[in-house]
């Protein structure tokens, strides 16, 4: 089975934006190279990949199984090219991220791009938003990512917080609601609570934690429910908003803050990394 990276971009895009004209216009083809493609890559894996529904098209099972393992091709091939076309690198970088994107995508970005440049070290320290951009400021770290309510030119991403529950999870009605929270000195611990005060929502805070996993736990547990970044929500775990009565939560504008004086092809190679792993992720 040979499956054509060109073939599976395509079909990538297509089950995206569900039309072979919007398609074509994304990948620069004609309508009907984009319908050529589709049809060879059922050929050879001897699978219909879609349906039609009305004016647009959606996966069928065997459609969605591809798209799984389609995107790991592309992104690694895409990544395999980049290490290939890109000068050898070596250094040592500094790089700050708040804790609540160390629970699975941090480690994952780190790791592929250890794997692509592995003369580079990076050197990863966890600490609120406001004490990373203080410490590149400082020249204490060369670069680092951070969650803030404004938009800016450094902004490279959007993050909703949202509320997230156990599945089967009793939300007390005109009583005060169980919340877990991050420590203090967390924003979104302060807009959590902004936002709850607001409302004129009672809370009590019945589980406080350094780490997104701890807060996690707490949810799975039932003993609260817990505002997180989308990115963050585990597929066990339920989304719940304004049917329940809570007050709307702030998007973070995820920034990317470097210092002028750290400049070099090591930190913008790491730089254009951190950027489309949280386009790929958010």
């Amino acid at each position: 089975m040979n499956l054509q990276i060109e073939y599976l971009k395509t079909f990538i895009t297509l089950a995206e934006v569900k039309g072979f004209t919007k398609t074509g216009i994304q990948v620069n083809k004609s309508q009907s190279a984009v319908s050529m493609q589709i049809k060879r890559l059922e050929d050879e894996v001897g699978k219909k990949l879609f349906e039609r529904v009305g004016r647009t098209v959606k996966l069928t099972g065997e459609g969605r199984v591809l798209l799984k393992h389609a995107v790991r091709i592309v992104k690694e091939h895409e990544e395999a090219v980049r290490a290939l076309s890109e000068p050898n690198l070596e250094g040592y970088i500094r790089f700050g991220s708040p804790e609540h994107y160390n629970a699975g995508f941090m480690p994952d970005l780190l790791s592929r791009f250890a794997s692509i440049y592995p003369d580079v070290v990076v050197e990863m320290q966890c600490k609120n938003s406001d004490k990373i951009k203080d410490a590149v400021e400082k020249g204490e770290l060369d670069l680092g990512i951070c969650s803030q309510l404004h938009h800016s030119e450094q902004v490279i991403a959007h993050d909703p917080l949202v509320w997230i529950v156990k599945p089967g999870f009793a939300m007390p009605e005109h009583k005060i609601l169980p919340l877990a929270v991050f420590d203090d000195g967390c924003i979104f611990r302060s807009w959590t609570l902004d936002a709850l005060e607001k409302q004129g929502v009672k809370y009590r805070i019945v589980y406080v934690s350094q780490s997104v996993s701890g807060l996690i736990e707490a949810v799975r547990a039932g003993l609260a429910i817990a505002p997180v970044v989308r990115s963050n929500i585990p597929s066990d775990l339920n989304i719940i908003g304004l049917e329940k009565g809570l007050p709307v939560l702030p998007v973070s504008n995820i920034a990317l803050h470097k210092n002028k004086d750290k400049v070099s092809d090591t930190v913008e190679c790491f730089s254009e990394h951190i950027i489309r792993s949280f386009g790929e992720k958010t």
